[in-house]
């Protein structure tokens, strides 16, 4: 196009409907348009080519006028950043949205650990699950701070992943070392230092102190130190 006169959607229409493929540059353009018309991206997915557009392809799928079937096929092409756009795209289709964190969660394996870790602080909720149970501690770290972590995920995360190290470092989030479910589910941890669980009973309320002495699966020690500690507060209401 002349310089002055951008290509419009309706100009890419006319080129396609001819045959021929706008630039790139353009494409790209035009679909980052919050009011992308359906039209553009439905010829578009008629398109056999787009599938193999590194850039123009993404945003074709995230679409939400995109064709179910080309939007399945085409998350299959993706890389892992792209295809976490797709998981965390409001507009796309949620069939498309769930295909692609299912297909994150089978990329996690063979993934580096610095995309790990990069997936980790931005994952969906799907995708938060497949990674509980990583051993590095940065790749957890991340997780702790991601927005769509819950509370829920911290306890499930402390079922889950062996290293001890790991289990610390959710001890030591200031958010999550303060919740009495995730320190009780914590001290259930085999890899928890038994200092630090003795450590970890003051701050727990009476009544979740009481949970602990009835857990089987807490080690003795810690156990019998949550009985000495309801009783010294027993004695201690019973005195006043």
């Amino acid at each position: 196009m002349a310089q002055g006169n951008p290509l419009t959607s309706a100009s890419a229409i006319r080129l396609l409907d001819g045959g021929e493929r706008p630039s790139e540059q353009d494409l790209v353009r035009l679909l980052r348009v919050p009011g992308c018309p359906p039209s553009l991206v439905e010829h578009l997915a008629g398109c056999r080519w787009v599938l193999r557009e590194r850039r123009v392809l993404p945003l074709v799928v995230r679409h939400p006028a995109c064709p179910r079937a080309f939007a399945l096929e085409g998350a299959g092409r993706l890389g892992w950043h792209d295809l976490l756009e797709v998981a965390r795209d409001l507009r796309a289709n949620p069939l498309v949205r769930r295909h692609a964190e299912r297909k994150l969660l089978d990329r996690i394996p063979q993934m580096a650990l610095g995309e790990r870790i990069a997936l980790a602080r931005l994952a969906t909720r799907a995708v938060i699950s497949g990674l509980l149970a990583s051993a590095d501690l940065r790749c957890v770290s991340a997780l702790l701070d991601n927005p769509q972590f819950v509370e829920g995920d911290a306890v499930r995360l402390l079922q889950l992943n062996l290293r001890g190290e790991c289990v610390l470092a959710v001890l030591r989030h200031p958010r999550w070392g303060t919740v009495p479910l995730v320190v009780r589910t914590a001290l259930r941890h085999d890899a928890l230092p038994v200092g630090i669980a003795l450590g970890l009973l003051a701050s727990l309320r009476s009544g979740d102190l009481s949970d602990v002495v009835a857990a089987p699966d807490v080690p003795h020690p810690v156990r019998a130190a949550a009985q000495q500690l309801l009783q010294r507060r027993d004695e201690a209401c019973g005195s006043t």
